[in-house]
């Protein structure tokens, strides 16, 4: 929760640091290779990133790196994500984008914090995104625990559940959706073991006109069935969802839908929250009769009566059912 009175920045205003920056990386393409007097001052708009001493890569993928580094000026120590060169252009932009919707997210403290953005030394689009520092991911953490047999207490997950729900509702109230949550997505501070969001890469504002294509983008084993579906217009309900398969993993220790076929999770989803073909248009055998295997993979022992109930809200099939972020902080559970 933000503190009362402090006012939230607006995603208008994040969008404008990304205008800001755009109109800088213009001008600073129309300067030389290699400006060195001081009649370019925007040259020296953006942070140089030889003002951090890298110290070790932290994560790796498809979309890019992070690494852990140093401010040199400041000694802070930071995380730096650069995004990975495809061949069609558009790094830069994506980068600025994501800039943008994390200034938006400043005054929510379950979100990684935006520094600045650096420039490197390949040119104006060579542009690298400094974070705060906040620790390893939640995904390493369970992989840790899941070698070492200490499964999540019930009181841990609930202690998890109620900041990851509080950060995804306050994103949620300004307007953000972000589209990719899932353990790897959660850093878990060093010092505090307080959780933070992070990658906002497929993040958007509720405010920015759809696609005009459905788009399938995501995880797999965390993708809302309305996105398997590539229905059009997937909104919130979508990081709903992802919080329900990451509350069961805790719990349970594992994935819910460990799967990397996207057609086949579709399928497991429907036989586990036994949707029957009438709804699901689907033709796999399931009558209204049919009931929900949830239980099955979430055990009481696991998970008390009130815990489920906040576990089922959140893992509803049709995104209407499904609990809003702020709904599930007044179950029960979290009395």
């Amino acid at each position: 929760m933000a503190p009362v009175g402090k006012r939230l920045p607006s995603l208008t205003e994040g969008e404008l640091l990304a205008a800001r920056l755009r109109r800088r990386r213009r001008v600073l393409r129309a300067l030389p290779a290699a400006p060195k007097s001081e009649s370019a001052p925007c040259a020296a708009a953006l942070a140089r990133l030889d003002s951090y001493k890298r110290l070790r890569t932290i994560g790796e993928g498809a979309f890019g790196a992070v690494s852990k580094a140093r401010d040199s000026r400041t000694g802070e120590v930071v995380a730096i994500k650069c995004l990975r060169e495809k061949g069609g252009g558009g790094e830069a932009a994506a980068l600025l984008r994501e800039a943008a919707l994390l200034a938006a997210c400043a005054a929510n403290p379950a979100v990684v914090a935006f520094r600045e953005v650096a420039r490197g030394g390949s040119g104006p689009e060579d542009l690298h995104l400094v974070m705060e520092f906040v620790g390893r991911s939640l995904y390493d953490v369970i992989s840790e625990r899941r070698r070492l047999n200490l499964p999540f207490s019930e009181s841990e997950t609930r202690r998890a559940m109620a900041q990851l729900l509080a950060g995804v509702g306050t994103m949620h109230a300004h307007g953000i959706v972000h589209r990719d949550l899932k353990p790897g997505n959660v850093l878990v501070g060093e010092r505090d073991g307080r959780l933070k969001i992070c990658d906002l890469g497929l993040a958007r504002s509720v405010a920015a006109p759809p696609p005009l294509d459905a788009e399938l983008e995501g995880t797999p084993g965390y993708m809302a069935p309305e996105v398997l579906l590539c229905e059009k217009g997937c909104g919130k309900p979508v990081d709903v969802w992802a919080l329900g398969c990451i509350m069961a993993e805790l719990v349970a220790g594992q994935s819910l839908f460990p799967e990397d076929d996207l057609c086949k999770q579709l399928v497991n989803i429907i036989d586990l929250l036994g949707i029957p073909d009438d709804v699901s248009l689907m033709p796999l055998g399931i009558t209204a009769a049919a009931p929900s295997k949830l239980r099955d993979k979430v055990p009481e022992e696991q998970l008390s009566a009130a815990g489920f109930d906040v576990l089922r809200g959140l893992l509803q099939y049709h995104p209407k059912d499904r609990l809003t972020a702020a709904a599930a902080l007044q179950m029960p559970w979290f009395g």
